[in-house]
């Protein structure tokens, strides 16, 4: 293994220890994080390892996604993907899985908190002519 490989399996490891602190379940809506406070929650077949940082213009959000369902051969270090996102405070971003759920982080003023909500997408059906 190499040395990169090594420390993203660290990290991603030391996230899904903290991630201990902090679930999204099914029968939950929302959760509502702290700085470096992680949240973890299913999104699908992905299981989504989050937490961010305040700063001045905003939240910094970091989240890890990998498969929910790993072989016994995969390794994290090499199904993990790692996005990282600012988010103005007062402001939102989506992500939507390939389910029909989106993840929707709240920045709240000031950077103190952010609220993740999950939500179910559901296909209108067309008016019956």
């Amino acid at each position: 293994m190499t040395t990169g490989k090594r420390i993203v399996a660290a990290a991603f490891g030391g996230a899904l220890c903290l991630a201990t602190s902090s679930g999204l379940s099914a029968a939950d809506a929302s959760v509502t994080m702290k700085p470096l406070m992680a949240a973890s929650f299913d999104a699908g077949s992905k299981h989504v390892v989050s937490y961010f940082a305040s700063g001045e213009n905003g939240c910094r959000l970091t989240m890890m996604v990998i498969d929910s369902a790993l072989d016994e051969e995969a390794t994290p270090a090499t199904q993990a993907t790692r996005l990282v996102v600012t988010v103005a405070d007062g402001k939102t971003a989506h992500f939507d899985s390939a389910v029909g759920s989106t993840l929707r982080f709240s920045c709240a003023q000031g950077a103190e908190t952010m609220r993740v909500d999950k939500i179910n997408r559901v296909a209108a059906h067309p008016a019956a002519e």
